[in-house]
Formats: C-alpha cells, sequence, structure tokens
C-alpha cells in the first residue's frame, strides 16, 4: 500500500525516495565474486531499511512490534 502525494508533489512521496535510493544504489559495482544469490542492490536495501528503523536495533524493533500488537489485541 503506497500514500499517494499531493499533485506537483510526487517527488517528495516515499516511494520516490525509496525508488532515489535504490536507482543510486544500483550504480555501485559489485566485485563479489563467483555465484550470488541476492543482488548487490536488494541487499543494500535491506541494509538501507535495518538503519531507517526508529529503533536502535533489530531486537528492540521486534519487542516493541511485538508489545505493540499485544496491546492492540489485549486492549
Amino acid at each position: 500500500m503506497s500514500i499517494v502525494a499531493p499533485k506537483g508533489r510526487k517527488h517528495l512521496s516515499a516511494d520516490a525516495l525509496l525508488g532515489f535510493v535504490r536507482r543510486s544504489l544500483a550504480t555501485i559495482a559489485d566485485d563479489r565474486g563467483g555465484d550470488v544469490e541476492i543482488p548487490l542492490p536488494d541487499a543494500l536495501m535491506s541494509a538501507f531499511a535495518v538503519f531507517s528503523l526508529t529503533s536502535p536495533s533489530l531486537l528492540a524493533f521486534d519487542k516493541q512490534r511485538v508489545e505493540g500488537n499485544l496491546e492492540t489485541i489485549a486492549g
């Protein structure tokens, strides 16, 4: 699901930002040798996602996610 940006401001949307990041990462040369399963831009986008989280770590993010979900279910 994506949020539609107001007309004339589509370059300021999250989709535009992520597209810009992906295109920028795609220009980095992949010097890994051998047969790789994950393309470099995909791996770098994963790293970008991790560092874009507001939590200080993945463990803290997961704990916050679980606690938030329990509060929603239990009221």
